[in-house]
């Protein structure tokens, strides 16, 4: 079974190196005043899972016709609602596409299930799935679908808001340039945009080689042209096991509408998944996580 690094591939990465003292894309600073982000994620595992999205789950692997099987509580054991055999599923893509197919059976209740999803024809890559719930898609917009002023214009404000957060308590990365790893993009019902991406910092011992990744989502104030941080997680240690997080899907959930991203966390040995979700005063919060799953 191929681990979180294969999915990271998938999903397609970008670097692009810039430096802290780049000055910002064209238009005015914001101003927008914005409650601080944590610096880390505050999830616990199996908090705030919202039965109206239904009782499980799905998250692609390298194939279209399987899935990881994510239950609601943090031990993915017994769901909280039954899983009907067979079940119709929705499958959502990153970029919005939206497709169904069918589940025979999850095949056991372990932290890794995998099954796998019939349909005629068979399915096209996807990202996420659902059996039931409301759940609408957000088309995101990634490196790869970006004007090249638009993703410098991103790598600068990205740099702008990792650059406001507190270092390391050693002070290890001070002064090191960020690399920014992946951008995504994405816009509101309102129209507001919503800025994500990964970015990494890194002290190239011979040894020991050091990293330090940071996720942001950073949202667009009403009537300004630039981002304010409201969200952010950042981790640091040995190359090989330092956390990561990547956007897997924007969604829309429950009755609410609420904006959602489903992550995907890789502790190089280990991959967890995990819900972020916008709040009314326009931050987001971290609301629900798998265990870290050794697939």
């Amino acid at each position: 079974m191929k681990t979180f690094r294969g999915l990271v591939a998938l999903l397609g990465l970008f670097t692009v190196a810039s430096c802290r003292s780049e000055k910002p894309a064209a238009g005015r600073e914001s101003t927008a005043v914005v409650p601080p982000a944590p610096p880390e994620s505050a999830a616990t595992p199996g908090t705030a899972w919202d039965p109206a999205v239904g009782p499980i789950l799905l998250v692609a692997t390298d194939s279209p016709t399987r899935a990881f099987v994510l239950r609601p509580h943090g031990t993915d054991q017994t769901p909280s609602v039954a899983i009907p055999h067979p079940a119709s599923v929705t499958l959502f893509s990153r970029s919005g596409s939206v497709q169904t197919a069918d589940l025979p059976a999850a095949p056991d209740t372990s932290a890794c299930s995998v099954a796998t999803l019939e349909a005629a024809p068979p399915p096209r890559p996807w990202s996420v799935g659902f059996i039931g719930g409301v759940v609408a898609p957000v088309p995101v917009d990634s490196t790869e679908s970006l004007a090249p002023k638009d993703s410098a214009a991103m790598v600068t404000w990205l740099n702008r808001m990792a650059s406001g957060l507190p270092n390391d308590s050693a002070g290890r990365f001070v002064g090191l340039p960020f690399v920014v790893r992946s951008i995504w993009r994405f816009a509101l019902p309102d129209g507001r945009q919503i800025l994500v991406g990964t970015l990494m910092r890194q002290i190239n011992q011979e040894a020991t080689p050091l990293q330090e990744r940071t996720f942001l989502i950073g949202e667009q104030p009403p009537r300004d042209s630039g981002f304010v941080r409201a969200y952010s997680e950042r981790s640091s240690g040995d190359e090989e096991t330092v956390a990561s997080t990547e956007l897997v899907a924007a969604l829309l959930l429950g009755e609410s509408r609420r904006a959602t991203i489903v992550v995907a966390r890789d502790f190089g040995n280990a991959t967890g998944f995990g819900l972020i979700e916008r709040t009314d005063a326009g931050q987001w919060q971290a609301v629900w996580s798998t265990t870290r799953r050794q697939c």
